[in-house]
């Protein structure tokens, strides 16, 4: 079960890749020609967990290429396009901002890149404090 879950792993870690541009993004395109291929490749059994594992990691790529920034108030483009440099920087990829405004957060920022929340929000930092005050 172990070999068929490494290769398994194998065929989608490069599927994605010939599916990624050359500045390292998802493109659409590319995608739908791997489809194409991976059709004729592969016998119909082995299908459809490799379409599965394929379509989780074209997910996860996408959403790693996104940083989500809410905010409070007002946020300029410059503002944006820096938190994105700065992630792009992080995470050593290319990331586009996507800005959402959140009155919630009362003030500040929540970046969410992938499955990572960084939270500089002050509604994040009260209920940091709160979650402190109640556990000593």
């Amino acid at each position: 079960m172990a070999k068929k879950d490494k290769n398994l792993q194998k065929v989608t870690a490069r599927l994605t890749e010939l599916s990624c541009g050359a500045d390292g993004r998802i493109d659409e395109k590319r995608v739908r020609a791997v489809l194409a291929e991976v059709g004729k490749a592969f016998p119909p059994a082995q299908l459809r967990p490799i379409l599965e594992a394929f379509y989780a990691a074209v997910a996860r790529e996408l959403r790693f290429s996104e940083a989500r920034i809410e905010y409070a108030g007002t946020l300029d483009a410059k503002t944006a396009s820096d938190v994105a440099a700065h992630f792009s920087a992080l995470y050593n990829r290319p990331i586009s901002p996507v800005a959402t405004e959140n009155p919630a957060l009362l003030g500040g920022l929540r970046v969410q890149v992938g499955d990572d929340v960084y939270d500089a929000s002050l509604a994040g930092t009260l209920a940091r404090l709160r979650a402190s005050l109640a556990s000593a």
